[in-house]
């Protein structure tokens, strides 16, 4: 018979295992246009493995559903070549048509959980528009308006946090040992402010961070909060909010990244990054909407068994911290 205490740490291995193994950064396939007086030239780069082997010359055209004026893109000439070191590949084909519209009508990968592809549409040397392409917004055209704009970085930031084990992590790392309400949205509060700010001035390009320094510092804050809830009996919520805001800075950047790899409209660039930061506080805000009752029903009906779980997954959070930052220093 199972006792009410090891339902919950069951409950908290399965997660850990869970998250550890979907661990993994945001796959990106690039497509770039470059349309002039006379042609219409397009660049996309795929990631190898996304191809399961298929031949690119066949299978990336096959894929591409791209259309100017109306028409399917259909170059005359292509090429391709293989990037060994980042295991990549880039096909490249040009068009002898000038096109006033360009659209595209489908991601390259729609069967790859979180891939997205990222369109970037250039007349002569001025980038005229940008498009990031799921599943859930499967098509877009160049000068796509307002709305549509802010749906989808509104979605795209809600799947960005829901999808990324680490920020989720972090976050339930700091709302873990409980407090009042009022602590707990201090906390959340600090974490919310940081990557705000880091994400918008590196979205507008006034600061930036090599991922190479972001990355194991976030796995690295997932550590932290996962020890600090094992050393303490009772949580000390102004170092809890230090933690939050300091650490929230890296997050931001993280968050940043994903964004840059999808591309800001050029002219939306402020409605796109306040629907991103938008759909990533939705998103957390979702998270705690489901944590936050059950472990205050869990407080209530068995604290002995609410301590033991706080115990054992913030042994899992942090251990799942250093799994990734020894990753990541690789």
């Amino acid at each position: 018979m199972v006792s009410g205490a090891e339902i919950p740490m069951k409950l908290a291995a399965f997660s850990f295992l869970a998250a550890l193994a979907c661990a993994h950064p945001l796959p990106v396939t690039g497509v770039v246009v470059h349309a002039d007086a006379s042609s219409t030239s397009v660049t996309v780069t795929a990631h190898l493995p996304a191809l399961e082997g298929a031949d690119p010359a066949f299978e990336i055209p096959r894929r591409l559903h791209l259309r100017l004026d109306g028409e399917a893109f259909s170059p005359k000439d292509s090429s391709v070549e293989r990037d060994s070191v980042n295991d990549t590949v880039t096909w490249t084909a040009r068009e002898d048509r000038h096109a006033s519209a360009i659209a595209v009508e489908a991601p390259l990968f729609p069967e790859r959980p979180g891939d997205t592809t990222a369109v970037l549409i250039y007349r002569g040397e001025r980038l005229s528009g940008t498009m990031a392409l799921t599943p859930a917004h499967p098509s877009g055209s160049e000068g796509e308006r307002l709305f549509s704009v802010i749906r989808r970085f509104i979605s795209m930031g809600i799947f960005h946090i829901l999808s990324g084990p680490d920020h989720i992590l972090f976050v339930l790392g700091l709302i873990l040992a409980g407090g009042s309400t009022r602590q707990l949205c201090g906390v959340v509060t600090a974490f919310t402010l940081a990557h705000s700010l880091t994400l918008s001035l590196t979205a507008l390009g006034i600061a930036s961070l090599s991922p190479r320094v972001v990355e194991p510092v976030i796995a690295f804050s997932i550590v932290v909060v996962g020890l600090e809830n094992l050393l303490r009996r009772k949580p000390l919520f102004p170092l809890r909010i230090g933690l939050a805001f300091g650490f929230g800075f890296f997050h931001g950047f993280g968050f940043a990244g994903a964004l840059a790899e999808a591309g800001l409209p050029a002219h939306a660039i402020g409605w796109s990054l306040a629907s991103f930061n938008t759909g990533v506080e939705i998103g957390q805000g979702f998270i705690l909407l489901v944590v936050l009752p059950v472990l205050f029903v869990m407080r209530q009906k068995n604290e002995h068994g609410s301590r033991l779980f706080t115990q054992f997954a913030s042994v899992a959070i942090a251990l799942a911290g250093a799994v990734w930052f020894a990753d990541r220093l690789r």
